[in-house]
């Protein structure tokens, strides 16, 4: 059987527009990514861009991901360079969504990245990804097809190249980072700013003139609506840290009220 299969179907998923909803790992415990994993998203991405985690980290969190549940474990590098691209890869993920890609070029090294020779330049070695050998050839055979390239539009260069940034080989998805897009706009987290909306049009219009979908990391529940409403096809909405955060604060908050009406204050 092909032990990429899974990987080479939430592909299909992706690219056919199917809303997969994603969750979001940014701290280094194999325990968060096993909660994350065994939440109900269709896939799980990693972080090393903005995370302090190494390559034995991540290839830990992949293997709780892996071990919790369906959920497909994507990666997300701190660039685009493809040693990094290798090596997370050979943890055994099922994709990458790349950060800070602002033209065709560098989405097609991406792709390339990811690709065996002839086709590409990855690297050719036994490792988890191949079941440390054991599935090596038939690893071999489909991983060019069963891996997930999600590309990441944060500026405004990339916004204008969107459309060919879409249009490169290989390119299964196009993602906006709201805050990094924002700040790039000089409109900090300000979502409803004329300049940030005609942005995200021109990137899902571009998008759609490829058959490409795009994402949108989406934390706020309030926001989830119009987000789709805007257009976009797909959504990562869940944060760890986030969760802490906001929790912390509820519950505390919560004692903190109940505690004054007990003393009567």
């Amino acid at each position: 059987m092909d032990p990429t299969a899974d990987m080479a179907a939430f592909r299909q998923a992706v690219r056919s527009g199917e809303p997969v909803v994603g969750g979001w790992v940014s701290i280094g415990h194999p325990a968060v990514a096993e909660i994350t994993g065994a939440a109900g998203y269709d896939f799980v991405t990693i972080d090393t861009e903005h995370a302090a985690n190494s390559i034995e980290t991540v290839e830990n969190l992949v293997r709780a991901v892996d071990a919790a549940g369906d959920a497909i474990p994507i990666v997300r590098p701190p660039t685009a360079d493809p040693v990094a691209i290798k090596r997370l890869l050979d943890t055994g993920v099922g994709g990458i969504m790349v950060p800070r890609v602002d033209s065709a070029e560098t989405a097609a090294s991406v792709v390339e990245a990811t690709r065996y020779p002839p086709a590409g330049v990855r690297g050719t070695a036994a490792s988890r990804a191949s079941g440390y050998g054991r599935t090596f050839p038939t690893y071999l055979e489909w991983a060019d097809d069963a891996l997930t390239r999600i590309i990441q539009i944060e500026t405004e260069a990339a916004v204008a190249a969107a459309g060919d940034i879409a249009g490169v080989e290989g390119v299964d998805a196009l993602f906006v980072g709201p805050t990094d897009l924002s700040a790039a706009l000089d409109v900090h987290l300000d979502f409803e700013a004329d300049d940030f909306r005609a942005a995200v049009g021109t990137v899902i219009d571009a998008a759609a003139d490829e058959n490409v979908p795009v994402g949108v990391f989406a934390t706020d529940p309030d926001r989830i609506d119009d987000w789709l409403a805007m257009g976009f096809d797909f959504a990562i909405v869940g944060f760890d840290a986030t969760f802490l955060v906001e929790r912390n604060e509820t519950m505390r908050s919560a004692f903190e009220r109940a505690a004054a009406t007990d003393d009567g204050t």
